[in-house]
């Protein structure tokens, strides 16, 4: 893979691509490597239900993807975390923690010997209301957070959740979805490929 501009995918379930037949290729993570093409190796280092919370229900912090991440020597690091983050019991005790853990892991992937380009992403939409993770807390919650933490580090947002918002008035959310509502199918893992491959094009 020398020569290959590595691109770190971090995440929860929604970028470990749950439920998504052959998600290796149909994640969003393997459809963004189809379309930045051979030049790039593209990696998913996403973990079921992790949290961008430190002392949330199950950090990322302490996954072995992290660890993964952080010696894959990436070039480019794309973070979607903040879905399992949306629980309003947990975010009630914890949610304060919220930024400054964005801007802890924004911080040490940017210390990295290869300085990589970092991103940070809104997570996508929630279109069902579902027992344990409340959209209205996502929207005033991690997404807030996750703006106010890119700006506060100088880290582009990919603002993924409003991009799908604006292409389901159009085109529905549900042909997207399964069946639970919170992770994309096949044809939602290529919408969110293709919107952040769209934004690496235009904020390089």
């Amino acid at each position: 893979m020398a020569g290959k501009i590595r691109v770190a995918c971090v995440g929860d379930s929604i970028t470990y691509g749950d439920g998504v037949p052959q998600r290796h290729t149909q994640g969003w993570p393997g459809k963004l490597q189809q379309l930045l093409g051979t030049g790039y190796q593209v990696a998913n280092f996403g973990h079921s239900g992790a949290t961008m919370l430190k002392n949330g229900g199950l950090p990322y912090w302490k996954t072995a993807e992290y660890k993964a991440a952080t010696s894959f020597d990436p070039n480019i690091v794309i973070i979607m975390l903040g879905t399992n983050d949306a629980n309003p019991k947990s975010w009630s005790k914890l949610g304060s923690q919220f930024t400054a853990d964005a801007e802890e892991m924004i911080r040490h992937f940017a210390q990295l010997k290869t300085h990589p380009k970092i991103y940070i992403c809104t997570p996508p939409p929630l279109i069902h209301a579902n027992s344990g993770i409340s959209e209205a807390m996502l929207i005033r919650g991690p997404i807030s957070d996750i703006y106010t933490a890119g700006h506060a580090m100088n880290v582009p947002v990919i603002p993924v959740y409003a991009e799908l918002r604006r292409f389901f008035k159009t085109h529905g959310a549900d042909v997207y979805y399964q069946a639970d509502g919170i992770h994309p199918n096949a044809a939602g893992q290529k919408q969110i490929a293709q919107l952040i491959f769209q934004f690496l094009q235009r904020v390089p």
